[in-house]
């Protein structure tokens, strides 16, 4: 093992964590250990400030060196297909290759960016409804309602106008006999 991946499997033991964890949990497992040894919380000594530096160090090598994870939501025929994909990786853009057939799960690391993982959550908007569904699969599955929901009015809408033209075509416009009995009236005076 070399000293930078030595370095990196300490600052995961320095946080209890396991190896590759990704960098939310890095930084959720930091302030939970900082909170024991802080100035702010316990008085400082010797111990608490030697603890405290010791945790500081291993944040500040996993700030650089463990992976981020951004979730990717694809429609099943999306999965199906796979293709190129830009995905926001803290407001930069990023390409991804998705492998055609791609599985709920798959991990993928961006072009460019060895850092970053985004895994694939392969879901319906339409289908799956679970309590668990995020903002963004939430919006799609509105979205798509909202559309057949103006598809449907829309469909109502021609089938009455058809019935309403129907109706004026047959009992409210004028025959042409009616129209040109009219015309004779409305010229003879």
């Amino acid at each position: 093992m070399s000293n930078a991946s030595e370095a990196i499997c300490a600052a995961y033991r320095v946080l209890g964590l396991e190896p590759d964890s990704d960098y939310a949990s890095v930084k959720s497992a930091f302030r939970n250990k900082v909170k024991a040894v802080h100035p702010d919380h316990v008085e400082p000594t010797a111990d608490t400030l030697s603890r405290l530096q010791i945790l500081l160090k291993a944040h500040e090598i996993l700030k650089v060196c463990a992976p981020r994870q951004q979730d990717l939501v694809l429609t099943p025929d999306e999965a199906r297909v796979g293709g190129l994909r830009t995905v926001d990786l803290d407001g930069r853009s990023a390409m991804i290759r998705v492998p055609p057939l791609s599985k709920t799960g798959a991990t993928i690391v961006p072009i460019g960016e060895p850092v970053w993982r985004v895994r694939i959550l392969v879901r319906d908007p339409m289908a799956d409804c679970a309590a668990d569904e995020g903002p963004a699969e939430r919006a799609a599955r509105e979205e798509k309602a909202r559309k057949l929901a103006e598809a449907d009015a829309r469909r109502q809408a021609d089938e009455s106008a058809g019935l309403l033209s129907a109706f004026y075509e047959r009992f409210v416009k004028a025959s042409p006999a009616a129209r040109f009995a009219r015309w004779v009236r409305k010229n003879a005076a």
